[in-house]
């Protein structure tokens, strides 16, 4: 087994999936894999966090009970590669729409059921959601922009200026608009339909000030 390799790749409290040790290890019987990985644990190589994700804990003992943070957990388990995006007030602030930080994680990822509606997680610090559509490097972007049309209503401005800093956002992330229309359509049903309605007032220039 490549044990070095897995403390050369990951820093302390960094959390380490499964599916990467698989790769590390280079095995590939899963009975197999299970049994090497509670080995490691009970050599104390590395710490099981939750199923499916480990750790090497700190080799200082004043740390060593610090586990990954749920910012860390969060990054490799649902949102590297493009695989999700955090959504709600926090895309808010990241575009700069609000200047309040969100102590929550509200979070849309493929690497949940596609039938995941606001699951809690971690005493209620994070909400998981399959997406609209599927998220992918092409797309991100796009899932993004229609998650802050959404949740507008975090914005500290008026909607003036929201749709102006809105026209500026399609522009700096060179997006389509009538491909933002078409992915619109996947906020469907009827509760969505003036959500729809929305996203092309904005991207007509429609909205009153």
């Amino acid at each position: 087994m490549n044990i070095n390799q897995i403390s050369s790749i990951y820093a302390e409290r960094m959390p380490i999936l499964k599916e990467d040790l698989k790769n590390i290890l280079n095995i590939e019987n899963e009975h197999s894999l299970n049994q090497a990985l509670s080995y490691l644990v009970s050599f104390g190589i590395i710490k099981r966090y939750e199923n499916g994700i480990y750790y090497i804990s700190s080799a200082n003992n004043k740390f060593s009970h610090l586990a990954p943070s749920i910012h860390d957990i969060v990054e490799a388990k649902y949102l590297e590669n493009c695989q999700g995006i955090r959504t709600g007030a926090y895309l808010l602030y990241k575009y700069k729409f609000t200047s309040q930080v969100s102590t929550f994680y509200e979070v849309l990822t493929n690497n949940v059921s596609i039938h995941t509606r606001s699951k809690q997680l971690y005493d209620g610090q994070v909400f998981i959601s399959y997406p609209p559509f599927e998220v992918n490097e092409a797309n991100k972007h796009y899932l993004e922009f229609l998650e802050i049309v959404k949740h507008i209503k975090y914005s500290d401005f008026e909607m003036s200026k929201n749709l102006s800093m809105l026209n500026d956002l399609i522009k700096s992330l060179n997006l389509n608009k009538e491909k933002l229309i078409q992915y619109s359509y996947y906020y469907n049903g009827r509760r969505y339909s003036n959500y729809r309605k929305f996203v092309k007032e904005i991207l007509n220039h429609e909205i009153a000030s």
